[in-house]
């Protein structure tokens, strides 16, 4: 009531897919820098691929940016002002399926 920001109605926003490690922590931080610039609360979800998946197609986990509903217009601006390309983040934007 006091706040803009609702409960349990978090939204998947991007995933960082670039194939290098270090390239993904440095689109990492440079995301969680511009998030927490605007004031955006967010959280990391690392979804972990299945035994299978890591030794036969060589998955590797995923992190994904986690954002309120409510938010979501200031996250898509801070996004179109880092500017970063689909070989570094792909756009998600449906709903979380938390597991809590």
């Amino acid at each position: 009531m006091m706040t803009r920001v609702r409960v349990n109605n978090e939204i998947d926003l991007c995933e960082i897919v670039s194939a290098k490690s270090r390239r993904v922590e440095e689109i990492r931080h440079r995301i969680e820098a511009a998030l927490q610039y605007a004031r955006v609360s967010y959280f990391l979800r690392w979804q972990e691929p299945n035994f299978l998946a890591k030794l036969f197609m060589g998955e590797r986990p995923r992190l994904i940016f986690c954002i309120n509903s409510a938010q979501m217009d200031d996250a898509l601006q801070v996004f179109e002002e880092l500017q970063l390309t689909e070989q570094d983040v792909r756009m998600l934007g449906n709903k979380s399926k938390n597991k809590y």
